[in-house]
């Protein structure tokens, strides 16, 4: 429903939507990245999936959304203590590196399957690319 309802929303620049300790599976998060993608003048999203059952599915589909919204200038993703692994930070790590226009990122992995070295590569792999950018990771 929610992700339905993000897709009428085209001029929407701000989205913040927390899920934090819900019953959130990969399923919603993939409905969440489907209607976000229609959001074409967003600046700002915050999205907390933190405590919930989301992984890689949701973590991917949160990736391909970024893929869309060449407009965003800050980014603030919460995955803590969610079952989302390496692949997942990868494909999310990756679409932030597309987005030109992005100012400020901060990344939450804590209490995660993702390894210390992705985490490492991760952040190291933001800061290079995105050099003008306020990179906040924490693990």
């Amino acid at each position: 429903a929610i992700g339905n309802g993000l897709q009428t929303l085209k001029q929407l620049q701000k989205v913040d939507l927390n899920f934090r300790y819900t019953k959130v599976y990969d399923a919603g998060a993939v409905a969440i990245g489907n209607g976000l993608q229609a959001l074409k003048q967003l600046q700002t999203i915050v999205l907390s999936f933190g405590c919930t059952h989301v992984g890689d599915g949701g973590a991917i589909a949160v990736s391909n959304a970024l893929q869309h919204l060449k407009q965003l200038q800050k980014v603030d993703l919460d995955f803590y203590l969610t079952r989302v692994t390496d692949h997942g930070a990868f494909k999310i790590a990756n679409a932030l590196q597309q987005l030109e226009q992005l100012k400020k990122v901060g990344l939450v992995f804590g209490d995660t399957p993702v390894t210390g070295n992705a985490k490492k590569t991760i952040r190291e792999a933001l800061q290079k690319v995105l050099t003008d950018v306020e990179v906040s990771v924490d693990w």
